[in-house]
């Protein structure tokens, strides 16, 4: 017992506070040396005021507490090196972000809205929970997955169950229409408009969803389900992506 301090010191000596030190000790990654049955009162070691200062560290740079405690356990820096790739490639997207929104503070984006029915269409699809780095490699991966099992009757689209950004993650469930298709969409109207080129790219072609929201709210119509992205890939052509909005 002589070389346990009490919390209140520990908090003092790794510079955590008491609330910091609880919650890693409840996640184990720095549970007391000892707590004294009685009062419930924490005591830490001297020599765990080196993984206090680690755990600190990390924590200073956002990194969660479950890649934490994987550091902690591996002591290897190659999970150091992994983070820090991951915030390298963070803060490119989230620069990107930040141009996008330069320009869409500078001018308004011009998407024509339309109406159509759309459907029905029978279809075999996949869904999962992506965010948006990891998205154009999913819809692109699942789309030649259902290829490789289906014969395509149409273009492939995607179907938004949920918001997809870098907290939110859908689901998304990416379609291919087949005649053997486990699904069937219903014929249903739509508020349509295309997107091409560098504008099917988030956060871009998020000026497109809100073209379709606006035109439905100006013109006293509902959006009436979740919305679909309808890709139309023509070799030697510009990418182009039509928003499709189910309406009533």
């Amino acid at each position: 017992m002589e070389d346990l301090i009490p919390i209140g010191q520990f908090a003092a000596a790794s510079r955590l506070s008491l609330k910091a030190l609880r919650l890693y000790d409840e996640n184990g990654l720095l549970p007391p040396a000892h707590v004294d049955p009685d009062s419930g009162y924490r005591f830490y070691r001297l020599d765990q005021l080196r993984e206090a200062t680690l755990i600190g560290l990390l924590r200073s740079v956002d990194m969660p507490l479950a890649e934490i405690r994987r550091v902690l356990t591996s002591r290897s820096t190659v999970r150091i090196d992994e983070y820090e790739a991951a915030l390298v490639d963070q803060l490119d997207e989230r620069r990107g972000i930040l141009d996008y929104v330069r320009s869409y503070l500078k001018e308004e984006q011009m998407f024509e809205v339309q109406t159509k029915t759309f459907g029905p269409v029978r279809y075999a699809s996949r869904t999962a929970r992506v965010r948006v780095a990891e998205l154009p490699r999913h819809i692109e991966e699942t789309v030649r997955e259902l290829k490789a099992l289906h014969e395509a009757t149409g273009p492939d689209f995607v179907v938004y169950h949920g918001e997809v950004n870098e907290q939110a993650d859908g689901p998304v469930e990416v379609a291919l229409p087949a005649e053997a298709g486990e699904h069937e969409l219903a014929e249903t109207e739509v508020a349509y408009t295309v997107a091409e080129g560098a504008d099917t790219e988030f956060p871009a072609i998020l000026g497109a969803y809100d073209a379709v929201a606006g035109w439905a709210k100006r013109n006293g119509r509902e959006l009436a389900g979740p919305p679909l992205e309808i890709n139309h890939a023509v070799e030697g052509q510009p990418f182009r992506i039509e928003i499709a909005w189910p309406i009533r």
